[in-house]
């Protein structure tokens, strides 16, 4: 089968690769669509954990072909979703049920073979039914979707709540969304790009300021009256947390959900957190939120048709391109089409 390879940093190589025979657990998967989000690019970069060689890929949907066992309760040409995140069950975090931060967790596309493939080999347990007709690439988003839940958890958002969501990807216009079905009172975008912010206002987001914007913080103070009580940060760089310091409200909530690379860091007034009582949450990635995940977009409660993806084959330069060359930030998301 064809697949992208991550051999070592900054050396991403789509080849040929040898599939292996399915163990009784595992189900085969022809992929439909695998996206390619932040994390995909930090493991390129060698600033985050990986175990090369490895297929990358861990946001993918497709149809089962296979299974290694018929008591596996999936039939061949059943459509599904993709569980990346592998947990051991054993360690003392596990059976405290924080699964995300597993001493021994593994991962489709970072630890094992993703979905940057034609094919993919498949935990039975990782893989979530999709109804017959359901679009197999909406259903590529329920890996972030699933991340998202747990960073809406982690906000512990209260009905009535001002909301500002920093970024406006893929993360934060489903972090925008998640806050309005949270019952915030009003949802506010921060984010450069004009066809981002565009896609934020057909979300019914009810601001959405442009960051290079010199008088954004009085915008965002005037708006919020002094301040949101929820903050999350959805882009992954220093300056995105240290503005969130600065739109939050005295006893608010700052979620700091984007992955930055491994040299940054935060410079903060202790003081200052003392004063105003902020709390700072993170969140890593998406302990028992998948079948929520599923749930919303297969009822619609989550909408991405506005997102309109940049669909590259896998079998040309583009990939690999992709990787190296700068990116359009305007694009929402990059989707790779494996079997086109």
């Amino acid at each position: 089968m064809l697949a992208g390879v991550f051999k070592s940093p900054k050396r991403l190589e789509v080849e040929e690769y040898p599939l292996r025979k399915l163990e009784r657990n595992e189900i085969l998967v022809k992929v439909h669509s695998c996206g390619i989000c932040g994390t995909d690019f930090h493991i390129y970069q060698g600033e985050s954990p990986s175990k090369p060689p490895v297929v990358i890929g861990h946001e993918y949907s497709g149809e089962i072909i296979e299974t290694g066992s018929e008591e596996l309760g999936f039939s061949v040409k059943d459509r599904v979703a993709i569980n990346p995140n592998i947990h051991c069950g054993y360690c003392e975090l596990c059976k405290k049920g924080k699964i995300n931060l597993c001493k021994n967790l593994q991962a489709l596309g970072v630890t094992r073979n993703g979905g940057l493939a034609e094919f993919s080999i498949v935990p039975v347990q990782q893989a979530y039914l999709l109804p017959k007709d359901f679009s197999l690439s909406t259903a590529t988003f329920c890996e972030p979707l699933s991340c998202c839940i747990h960073g809406i958890n982690q906000a512990s958002i209260n009905v009535g709540d001002q909301v500002i969501i920093i970024g406006g990807g893929t993360i934060g216009l489903m972090m925008l969304q998640l806050s309005k079905l949270h019952g915030a009172s009003k949802t506010i975008l921060v984010e450069p790009s004009f066809e981002k912010r565009n896609i934020a206002f057909k979300l019914k987001a009810d601001f959405v300021f442009d960051s290079s914007d010199n008088e954004l913080i009085s915008k965002v103070a005037e708006v919020t009256d002094g301040g949101a009580d929820i903050v999350i940060e959805c882009v992954g760089k220093e300056s995105a947390v240290a503005s969130a310091f600065k739109f939050v409200r005295k006893g608010g909530t700052i979620v700091i959900f984007g992955l930055t690379d491994i040299t940054s860091k935060l410079s903060i007034y202790l003081q200052s957190l003392f004063q105003n009582e902020v709390t700072i949450k993170t969140s890593l990635l998406n302990p028992f939120t998948f079948q929520s995940a599923v749930d919303l977009l297969v009822s619609e409660k989550i909408s991405v048709e506005h997102f309109n993806p940049n669909l590259i084959p896998l079998e040309t330069r583009e990939l690999e391109t992709l990787f190296t060359g700068l990116r359009n930030d305007s694009i929402v998301k990059y989707m790779v089409i494996p079997n086109n």
